[in-house]
């Protein structure tokens, strides 16, 4: 055997050799990316079937039917969030403790949608579960902030917010990432 076929016989090989690894490489890549969608799958779907509390059952309800006597009372389109719906409140006279919202925050980010929210609005929402309901429920938080914080009187409303939309970053956006990450991005 000469010098040059035995050359091209060792690039052939280690040619083989990193083929071989990258096929074994890609296979198991492929095999953890099924293992990650199946374990988040697996936890949205448990988040996705726990039932509203009763103080967001009762919430909404009552939300529905002050909607159903007076509709026209609603004007704006953040009065028929579905953190509204769900009894989401903030401030020192009527606000929340601050469990409940994020309860409320929690569990909006994986229940339907109320059929009294427009659908277009309900849209901008995203499905249950996902990065972009994530991302809506934060943005609005922080929009509603944005909006007061210049304005007197709403300082304990405004803290509130801030805190909720802190506490939701700090606590899940990881999660959201890889819900968008895994194809539960809208």
């Amino acid at each position: 055997m000469e010098f040059e076929d035995l050359l091209l016989l060792v690039i052939l090989t280690i040619a083989a050799y990193i083929w071989i690894f990258s096929q074994i490489e890609k296979k198991k890549m492929e095999r953890e990316y099924a293992e990650k969608h199946a374990e988040l799958q697996a936890r949205r779907s448990r988040e996705m079937q726990k039932p509203l509390p009763k103080h967001m059952q009762r919430a909404l309800s009552q939300f529905e039917a002050e909607y159903q006597q007076n509709p026209g009372a609603f004007k704006s389109m953040h009065e028929f969030s579905p953190l509204a719906c769900f009894g989401y409140k903030v401030g020192k006279t009527n606000g929340l403790p601050e469990h409940l919202r994020r309860e409320i925050i929690y569990f909006t980010w994986y229940a339907e949608i109320p059929s009294v929210v427009p659908l277009q609005y309900a849209q901008d929402w995203g499905e249950p579960g996902t990065s972009k309901r994530f991302s809506k429920i934060r943005s609005h938080l922080s929009m509603l902030a944005n909006q007061r914080r210049s304005r007197k009187g709403y300082e304990v409303a405004v803290s509130h917010w801030d805190s909720d939309v802190n506490w939701l970053r700090e606590n899940y956006s990881d999660l959201a990432y890889q819900y968008s990450q895994f194809g539960f991005e809208s």
